[in-house]
């Protein structure tokens, strides 16, 4: 009994060692990289499957696959094959180049109303997935296009509500990024313009998209106003260290 108490005794800073010494690496700054490839391949998939049908000019048909495939759709292609590339998730350039032809979808006027929400929708679920390493940069580029956001006149009501919906999740999740204050006061205007906009635009159309739009406009100008006292924190800072005239 005693003795071997005494052996296992002996043992166990040993069985520590080993497991210290055996720990999991740090996880990889953008999550899992093979969960976050098939992501964004699935979504660049969905916006394909929708946009074959609907693209208002598609090329004609030519021998060569590449050359005949229309420029959105060699965009969403080049983004399935990035993000398999080697190495490819741990680059901090990825989350940005992975909006990049979604964003181009949004503001195509090739681009009906179904793909136009299609890609606004994987727009924001790549958004939720990046959404810590996404720059200040790739959250001006999605609301830039966002405000110019095009697709052919005549779409079904229920299409057309659909793209506005997605529009307003679009902006919301800019304003509620990490990097959002990052965005500056122009860029900040044209969310609220836009959302604003969607506001009136909604009255004339169903009750689900004017209460998530009035939601939204709420949600944008809570954002804005939570951000004044550092706004006048940074202000009176500034106005410290500046000499007396």
């Amino acid at each position: 009994g005693p003795p071997q108490a005494a052996q296992l005794g002996r043992h166990r800073p040993h069985r520590r060692g080993v497991v210290a010494v055996a720990a999991a690496p740090p996880p990889p700054p953008h999550g899992d990289p093979a969960a976050l490839a098939c992501a964004i391949s699935a979504q660049a998939s969905a916006v394909l499957a929708v946009m074959r049908r609907g693209l208002r000019h598609p090329r004609a048909a030519a021998a060569d696959d590449a050359a005949a495939d229309h420029p959105l759709v060699a965009s969403l292609k080049a983004l399935r094959r990035l993000a398999f590339a080697p190495l490819a998730a741990a680059s901090p350039s990825l989350p940005a180049a992975a909006l990049r032809p979604f964003l181009d979808a949004v503001r195509s006027e090739d681009a009906g109303a179904d793909a136009t929400s299609a890609a606004l929708a994987a727009l924001h679920e790549v958004m939720a997935l990046t959404a810590p390493a996404l720059p200040g940069s790739a959250l001006r580029e999605v609301v830039d296009a966002v405000a110019c956001c095009r697709f052919e006149a005549g779409a079904e009501p229920a299409a057309e509500e659909d793209v506005l919906m997605r529009m307003l999740q679009a902006l919301l999740a800019c304003l509620r990024a990490p990097a959002a204050p990052a965005l500056g006061d122009q860029h900040v205007l044209t969310a609220v313009n836009t959302c604003f906009r969607v506001v009136h635009q909604a009255a004339a159309k169903g009750e689900l998209l004017q209460r998530f739009s009035r939601h939204v406009m709420h949600e944008l100008v809570r954002l804005v106003f939570a951000r004044l006292p550092l706004i006048g924190a940074g202000d009176a800072d500034d106005a410290a260290v500046k000499p007396e005239v």
